[in-house]
């Protein structure tokens, strides 16, 4: 238990109910798993394990990602749009191959397609 939690309880509050609420409550932008986009980051194409309009997820074990950095790279969405442009850091890399990437900047062909699929 930490030290705000004791001192919740000494003052006679329920620790219980102030618990966060649930990571994907917590997300501003629904993830999306059922309409893959296809990302190209150089010479290399990925498809999303899934994505919001805040960013994506993407297996690349073959690529030397770090957490922080900078990426840049096309998006084609099937039957959504032909293609777009991204800017983004990557949030989080795992040891699996998974990498986290956060949009900076997404062409507006691309976020006006992303945006119809969130509804």
């Amino acid at each position: 238990m930490g030290l705000m939690q004791s001192i919740r309880r000494m003052m006679g509050a329920n620790v219980e109910q102030e618990k966060a609420p649930p990571h994907d409550e917590r997300r501003r932008h629904r993830r999306i798993q059922s309409v893959k986009l296809t990302i190209v980051i150089g010479e290399n194409r990925y498809k999303t394990k899934d994505w919001s309009l805040g960013g994506f997820r993407i297996h690349a074990l073959d690529q030397k990602f770090q957490a922080n950095g900078h990426v840049a790279g096309l998006i084609h969405g099937p039957g959504l749009f032909d293609r777009g442009t991204f800017d983004g850091f990557i949030a989080w890399v795992s040891e699996s191959g998974e990498v986290g990437v956060r949009f900076s900047e997404v062409s507006r062909e691309s976020f006006m397609a992303m945006s119809a699929a969130q509804r």
